[in-house]
């Protein structure tokens, strides 16, 4: 269980003012991250690219400046650059809608109830397709196993 730390608003005030009486760094000796430094020299690098080098050239000419990247980061860092990186779903519960659906490459889930769980005895399917429990209703869980209400013990 973490330790919650809390101090004095008089030592955050403090830090605030040694922050704020901090002298600018030069703008040469600031570090970025690979993004920030592609996103700053995004059009050198594309108006390198027209000129007909690849990107292991370009981090063949990054590696002489002392930058040492490699080529899926750069790749990465130019798609995020561009606005094309990984698509954000918007919510949680849009995940987990997607994420109850059916495995790629599987068939979706059957609909029928002896089938999809024979162990539950108190749901025989008869063969007019009828079923003996018809109160019951069976939910489809996370991994796609069937899920019975519990009212045997109620």
């Amino acid at each position: 269980m973490p330790i919650i730390r809390s101090f004095a608003r008089g030592q955050w005030e403090a830090l605030g003012r040694r922050l704020d009486a901090l002298p600018e760094k030069a703008k040469d000796e600031q570090h970025l991250k690979v993004g920030d430094g592609v996103k700053s020299i995004r059009t050198q690098i594309s108006t390198a690219r027209e000129k007909g080098y690849t990107l292991s050239e370009v981090i063949e000419q990054a590696a002489q400046e002392g930058i040492d990247v490699n080529l899926n980061s750069l790749r990465y860092a130019m798609r995020r650059s561009e606005g094309n990186g990984r698509i954000r779903r918007e919510s949680k519960e849009a995940v987990r809608g997607h994420a109850a659906g059916p495995a790629r490459g599987k068939k979706p889930a059957q609909t029928n109830a002896a089938r999809d769980n024979p162990l539950y005895a108190g749901s025989q399917q008869k063969r007019d397709g009828g079923v003996t429990r018809p109160g019951l209703t069976q939910v489809q869980g996370f991994l796609g196993f069937p899920i019975s209400p519990d009212t045997e013990n109620l």
